[in-house]
């Protein structure tokens, strides 16, 4: 089942135009500060592709705000500071940009998926503004913007939609039958990550972070696994100068392992789902640690 668009009725019930435009305004300054915190987060990690996705989004959100400068001079109101009605927007819009942030895997189809979400949720509270509006004027407006968050939001679903057919050319979904299948596939991608975690311990040594390169290692010392043969890895992630880069293609392989497990249990019977289940437990615990280390190290930064 679908969450809620709004998990909570919106904290903001009968307004005025001015507080309508405040809203507006809050909204779309919100998403362009986002976009721009996120697009730095994912230079900064390396992923331009989907840096270059959340810069997009970010330039359209400029235009609304442009757009929303443009009505309430039609409507003879002044445009408020946004710090004034940043609390009266759902909690659901920040919320759901903090939950992707730290992930390796935030893809372009991603990020618009997030966005679709956000301009839906824009919707909502705009009908719900409406709904409850004392002024017909101001029902009239609100009406109108929900109208421009369904535009926008189809929009992003075309962005979407182009997205979503590059990754699956990219990544085929994963169907595993058998226990033996399951061993054999987690065998060749452990031995993979064992390879790709030692060069790019091997080149943390050499920038000085000695700490980030320990944890890569220690991340490999599963007793129920042998480890991995020495693999000269010749991905260009893995010859980044910079520690954050290093550990974000690190994270990138274990993530890639959790979403196959992911897909496996979408389909395995009960004795496949079972192993498939423990093994995606063992990944989430070392993502979790690797995690933890790049918000250390970009702390630092």
């Amino acid at each position: 089942m679908r969450e809620p668009l709004l998990t909570r009725h919106p904290e903001a019930r009968a307004v005025t135009l001015r507080d309508l435009v405040g809203i507006a305004n809050a909204i779309e300054q919100e998403a362009v500060r986002r976009y721009g915190q996120l697009a730095e987060l994912m230079d900064r990690r390396g992923e331009r592709e989907t840096a270059k996705a959340l810069r997009t989004m970010q330039q359209e959100e400029l235009s609304h705000i442009a757009s929303v400068a443009a009505w309430a001079e039609e409507l003879n109101e002044s445009v408020p500071p946004p710090e004034e009605f940043e609390w009266q927007l759902p909690p659901e819009l920040a919320a759901s940009w903090d939950e992707i942030a730290g992930t390796a895997l935030l893809t372009p189809y991603r990020a618009f998926s997030i966005a679709v979400r956000n301009e839906e949720r824009a919707f909502s509270l705009y009908i719900y503004l409406s709904a409850h509006a004392e002024d017909a004027r101001v029902a009239s407006e609100a009406d109108k913007l929900a109208g421009e968050e369904l535009e926008h939001a189809a929009l992003v679903r075309r962005w979407r939609r182009a997205a979503y057919h590059d990754q699956s050319q990219r990544r085929p979904r994963l169907r595993i039958g058998t226990i033996e299948e399951l061993d054999s596939h987690l065998g060749q991608c452990e031995e993979k990550i064992a390879g790709c975690h030692r060069a790019l311990a091997a080149r943390l040594q050499e920038l000085g972070d000695h700490e980030s390169a320990a944890l890569l290692l220690s991340l490999l010392d599963e007793p129920s696994r042998a480890p991995g043969a020495a693999v000269t890895c010749q991905d260009v992630d893995c010859q980044a100068s910079d520690p954050v880069q290093l550990l974000a293609a690190g994270q990138k392989r274990l993530e890639s392992l959790s979403e196959e497990l992911a897909d496996v249990l979408e389909t395995a019977d009960a004795e496949v789902f079972s192993a498939a289940e423990q093994a995606l437990t063992n990944v989430v615990g070392r993502l979790a640690r690797l995690v933890h280390q790049i918000e250390r190290r970009l702390k630092k930064a």
